[in-house]
């Protein structure tokens, strides 16, 4: 026979049912807030895709709103191949092809947005780029995806001359140029063929590769802006002036008016000359054109690496005559200098504003 309960232990009992009751929606609301958030989380990812930074839904991506909507996910795609061949480098050479004209035909009988060759496609270079079990040459998806693989490959052989010393030069360049001549022309050479086109079709892609850039689709010539004069002499006198300025440092990301770091200096340096550079050291040694030394100018670059070329992690400006302007370290800050690192890699390179 149970005992009857008195009234300190029905209240207790009473505490103890609330304090469950309690827990148990603390709980449920603990568990329904979890998945409210993964039920948010895929639609916040798009959100931030589409407008990180203030981007458009392509900047965000890899490239900018100059590549035309209707081939942004062919040229990501063949953008993604293989290491080097990127894709704004892909539509920097659909553009110099084809401009984009899915039914361009060159008189030497090249066909579709990517000029292939018929040969060309037929021996293997054709390929499948929109699943529909067919390669067809005059497919913008399948000639855009054979493109960044016949580049990718392209890439590997011209990095096989360059190890056994058959041709100088960089590699991406290279690549380019094997694929407008052939590679047994970029061998032949020893480089870039000088024949009336390739000379002309690899720099006019290298210049072009910062229009369709990831950025805000402001990446373009800064002449098309009005920025800058255009004169190398003016802009030369530019970085003088910042270089006898001691107001002026060295900080590392700034690009002035005030502070520089190298890129920085250099960006705004070309901005002045009316081409538009991205701020980084290693991607503005994959623009433009590398020449020797030997027939450098005052105006162009100087790069300098540690790995024989596979990155660079400094640039400055030529003046001639073994000197150079220099956003150095904060301790140096920015210089008028002999070159220096001449133990180290080094290439100088050119630019147009065509």
């Amino acid at each position: 026979m149970e005992r009857p309960m008195n009234d300190n232990a029905r209240g207790a009992l009473a505490l103890g049912a609330r304090f469950i009751s309690i827990k148990v929606w603390a709980i449920a609301g603990l568990v329904a807030f979890i998945a409210l958030i993964f039920l948010m989380a895929p639609a916040a990812l798009v959100a931030m895709t589409q407008t990180g930074s203030g981007m458009g839904a392509a900047a965000a991506t890899g490239v900018s709103d100059a590549v035309p909507a209707a081939y942004r996910d062919d040229i990501l795609k063949a953008g993604s191949i293989c290491e080097g061949i990127s894709p704004a480098l892909i539509a920097a050479q659909i553009a110099a092809e084809s401009n984009w004209n899915e039914s361009a035909g060159s008189q030497a009988g090249a066909q579709g947005i990517s000029q292939f060759m018929p040969a060309t496609w037929n021996g293997g270079a054709g390929m499948d780029g929109d699943g529909d079990g067919k390669a067809e040459i005059t497919n913008p998806h399948d000639a855009i995806y054979s493109q960044g693989h016949y580049m990718c490959a392209k890439l590997k052989e011209v990095d096989a001359l360059l190890s056994a010393q058959s041709v100088t030069g960089n590699r991406i360049e290279l690549a380019l140029a094997a694929y407008n001549a052939g590679t047994g022309a970029v061998e032949s050479a020893g480089g870039i063929p000088t024949n009336g086109e390739t000379e002309k079709y690899v720099p006019k892609i290298m210049n072009a590769i910062p229009t369709y850039q990831g950025t805000d689709g402001s990446l373009i010539l800064a002449s098309q802006s009005g920025i800058g004069s255009g004169e190398v002499a003016d802009a030369i006198a530019w970085a003088q002036s910042i270089a006898n300025d001691d107001s002026h440092g060295y900080v590392w990301g700034a690009e002035g008016p005030e502070h520089y770091d190298c890129s920085g200096f250099t960006m705004q340096f070309m901005a002045r000359r009316g081409i538009a550079l991205p701020h980084q050291a290693d991607s503005q040694a994959r623009m433009g054109l590398e020449i020797p030394e030997s027939q450098a100018k005052p105006g162009d670059l100087i790069f300098w690496s540690i790995n024989d070329g596979r990155s660079y992690y400094h640039t400055a400006i030529y003046i001639g005559n073994g000197q150079m302007i220099s956003a150095d370290s904060p301790a140096q800050g920015i210089n008028i200098e002999s070159i220096w690192g001449r133990d180290q890699h080094i290439i100088f390179r050119t630019y147009t504003n065509n």
